[in-house]
């Protein structure tokens, strides 16, 4: 939903540094599959984007 989406970027821009689909859900108390969708397509509009460090597929907020 367009209101999960908005948690979680807000989520990214108070935490500041990539983050896991997990640690994405523990912190705003919703499911994980839910949040993994929802990551998906703000992937998919260019709002965040996958970065893989250390073997671990991180999310974080495109760089200006």
């Amino acid at each position: 939903t367009e209101e999960l989406k908005t948690q979680i970027v807000d989520f990214f821009k108070a935490k500041k540094k990539m983050l896991t689909s997990r640690d994405v859900a523990n912190g705003l108390g919703v499911e994980h599959h839910l949040v993994k969708k929802a990551l998906t397509e703000l992937v998919n509009a260019g709002t965040l984007e996958f970065t893989s460090f250390g073997g671990a597929t991180f999310i974080k907020l495109p760089e200006e």
